[in-house]
């Protein structure tokens, strides 16, 4: 099988993982506002799915500048959320999981990312870490608003 379609086929699988546990996470939330925020990052999640399965259809990268400069609020490096186990689940902790959850997937393309030879499943991995910075950084900067509204 052709590399690039291995990593855009895992990268759905990885998609669709992710929309599933939002959604289940949607069902321990403690508000409707909560519920709405995770159901939403579950919806983007299924976009982003879809987006791949484009992708995987043409066997070709969107063009253009794709390179989103990051600006790390770290947020999802220094805040613990609540284990996913036990009980409700309240907006801040929704926040840090699933930007806790983002950072993961951006870590694990861009380390695939360095572990390849082949120009064309590098830059393929790099584009799919820039999808997941971009997909951290909202849910970061809710968590800013968030703690500044207070």
């Amino acid at each position: 099988m052709d590399r690039f379609i291995e990593v855009i086929e895992f990268a759905i699988q990885q998609e669709e993982s992710e929309a599933e546990f939002y959604e289940m996470l949607a069902t321990r939330a403690e508000s409707q506002a909560v519920r709405n925020v995770l159901l939403d990052h579950a919806k983007q999640e299924w976009e982003h799915k879809a987006r791949l399965q484009e992708i995987l259809a043409s066997h070709r990268l969107p063009g253009g500048g794709r390179r989103f400069r990051d600006p790390d609020l770290q947020i999802a490096d220094y805040t613990v959320a609540a284990p996913v186990a036990e009980g409700e689940l309240g907006y801040q902790d929704a926040l840090i999981l699933a930007a806790k959850r983002e950072k993961a997937a951006e870590r694990l393309y861009r380390d695939m990312a360095s572990q390849t030879d082949d120009p064309q499943t590098a830059n393929l991995f790099l584009f799919l870490a820039e999808q997941e910075a971009k997909h951290r950084h909202q849910i970061e900067r809710d968590y800013d608003d968030m703690q500044k509204e207070g």
